[in-house]
């Protein structure tokens, strides 16, 4: 899928030497649009309201937020006949067609937030009862088929019980990934067993002195107060940069640039459950009608697995006194994702709860703003990023990049003598602070799988290890260079390639001052990886010379 045929990138070179990146966002129209359809069932509401069952504060969050030159469109959809909230689409379904094409090929990234059957916690018979809107096998098709050919990205979620089954409990790899039905579990609206498989999942956290010492009971309504509960990121990647030290980040998804691992969630007091990574059949048929293929694909001997990248901790009942009784301790799947890129499909991304999403949950923790709201909004913004196809998120970085040649950056570090390592070092900690570290590695991770697939099957096997894994070859590697320096070297060659561009809207500035300058982008892409292969290339090199250094320590 090519999403820039035919679209020329328009560049206003009036004024390019302003004083700020925002004001030059502005000046250059450098910026590419994610779009977002948003599909609820009809319980859910659209709209922003006071203690509001619905996701109307996460919309409103998309359309006025940005991550660098990444900006948001969402549009709306309800699977029921009502106009509620004036979504996009009613009576929406998921193969339906716009001047003979599937609507869903409008849209990058689709966000279900399932209610049906409903709320009555019914036999799994329910779930597929017409009057609650089941996806059909038509639908369903097309859905698979927009997730696999066109890399588009899904996030799909409901809450306890069969909440949202209806919608979502077939999809591939959703279904999977998140128990959806009774036979598959799902954790009970309220009671406690002594089995782990019906305990409800009761996140509510002590908000007062006397909650937090047990001599109060801790209400349902704390769900919305301004106190978030924690939750436990799970190692995305892990890099023994010593014998004593071992350096490991969260997913993407979980990384703030400023606050470090978005490590707080809204609270809620029965949360669905996701599968543990171990759990999931990676072996399984696609299972859709019309369709055939694996589930989780494999390409070029790689299958992309499945990840529970953060765990939630119940609140225990004793020693805290909970509304809805009794109920111990126990750790659970709170957010999956898949990565499905390296085999040619969307990426997937599922939660235990709405409620981590809701109005009611969130318009506490908004109002208090600081550092939970930041993490949790940020959280937000993440997911719409990475879930995006390659073709639309690929193309911001590229941008970003030629932003900085018109920057305090780019005048003070580019100069054409510079080293890859030097460049790279500059551009580094320049991305790494205002989208983060962890998307840095995701980008050049991504890039290196396109140029280098043997290097990628190294660094892969080196870097996506959980901490008390061995490593590969088991001792660690001391001749291993950290891969901040890899990162370093191909994003300096990135700045390499983006010369002749720089060059070219600088001698439009001379020229003139007024005038519209426009670029191919597939001319801007094709560079952009031609500089990824330069990085490459000279870490390769000085690695060579490195080694050759280090031998008369071998003799």
């Amino acid at each position: 899928m090519n999403h820039f045929a035919n679209r020329d990138i328009i560049i206003d070179v009036s004024d390019v030497y302003v004083k700020t990146v925002s004001e030059l966002y502005k000046r250059f129209h450098l910026h590419t649009t994610i779009k977002i359809l948003v599909v609820v069932d009809g319980g859910i509401s659209l709209t922003e309201a006071p203690s509001g069952f619905g996701v109307g504060r996460v919309i409103r969050l998309l359309r006025e937020s940005h991550i660098g030159c990444t900006h948001f469109d969402v549009d709306t959809a309800r699977r029921n006949n009502s106009t509620a909230g004036s979504p996009t689409y009613s009576n929406f379904r998921f193969d339906q067609q716009e001047t003979g094409q599937p609507v869903l090929n409008k849209y990058h990234e689709v966000w279900c937030f399932g209610f049906n059957p409903g709320n009555d916690a019914g036999p799994d018979s329910n779930i597929t009862q017409s009057g609650a809107l089941p996806m059909s096998d038509g639908e369903l098709a097309v859905l698979t088929t927009w997730m696999n050919e066109r890399r588009g990205g899904l996030l799909a979620m409901g809450d306890h019980d069969y909440l949202g089954a209806s919608m979502c409990h077939r999809i591939p790899r959703i279904r999977s990934m998140r128990r959806w039905t009774n036979a598959q579990s799902v954790p009970p609206i309220g009671g406690a067993t002594d089995t782990d498989t019906h305990l409800r999942h009761d996140t509510n956290q002590p908000f007062t002195a006397a909650e937090l010492s047990g001599t109060a009971v801790i209400p349902f309504s704390n769900q919305e107060d301004s106190k978030p509960q924690s939750i436990a990121w799970v190692p995305w990647i892990s890099q023994q940069v010593s014998i004593f030290q071992i350096k490991q980040r969260p997913h993407p998804i979980l990384c703030h640039p400023l606050h470090g691992p978005i490590d707080v969630m809204p609270d809620h007091p029965h949360e669905g459950w996701c599968y543990e990574d171990d759990e999931i059949e990676l072996a399984a048929p696609i299972g859709v009608p019309t369709l055939s293929g694996n589930e989780y694909p494999t390409v070029d001997g790689y299958q992309p697995r499945p990840m529970v990248i953060a765990h939630g901790t119940t609140t225990p009942n004793p020693p805290f006194l909970l509304a809805k009784g009794p109920s111990p301790q126990k750790r659970f799947g709170m957010i999956s994702v898949y990565d499905g890129h390296p085999a040619n499909v969307g990426r997937v991304a599922t939660d235990s709860t709405w409620h981590h999403w809701f109005d009611e949950n969130i318009q506490a923790i908004e109002a208090a703003g600081g550092d939970n709201w930041a993490k949790i909004s940020r959280y937000y913004l993440n997911v719409a990023k990475w879930l995006a196809p390659p073709s639309v998120s690929d193309w911001c970085i590229v941008l970003d990049i030629i932003t900085t040649h018109f920057s305090y950056l780019g005048f003070q570090e580019y100069t054409r003598k510079a080293s890859v390592f030097d460049l790279g070092k500059a551009l580094h900690a320049h991305l790494s602070h205002y989208l983060g570290p962890c998307w840095v590695t995701q980008w050049v991770f991504d890039k290196l799988y396109l140029v280098d697939n043997d290097f990628w099957t190294w660094l892969k096997d080196r870097l996506f290890w959980k901490h008390g894994i061995p490593l590969p070859g088991g001792d660690p590697c001391l001749s291993c260079p950290p891969f901040e320096l890899i990162e370093m070297a191909v994003l300096g060659g990135l700045v390499q390639a983006s010369f002749p561009i720089a060059n070219e809207i600088k001698a439009h500035v001379d020229k003139d001052p007024n005038q519209i300058l426009k670029m191919e982008p597939e001319r801007i892409v094709k560079q952009q990886m031609e500089g990824v292969k330069v990085g490459v290339k000279e870490f390769r090199d000085v690695l060579a010379k490195s080694i050759k250094q280090m031998q008369p320590l071998l003799r």
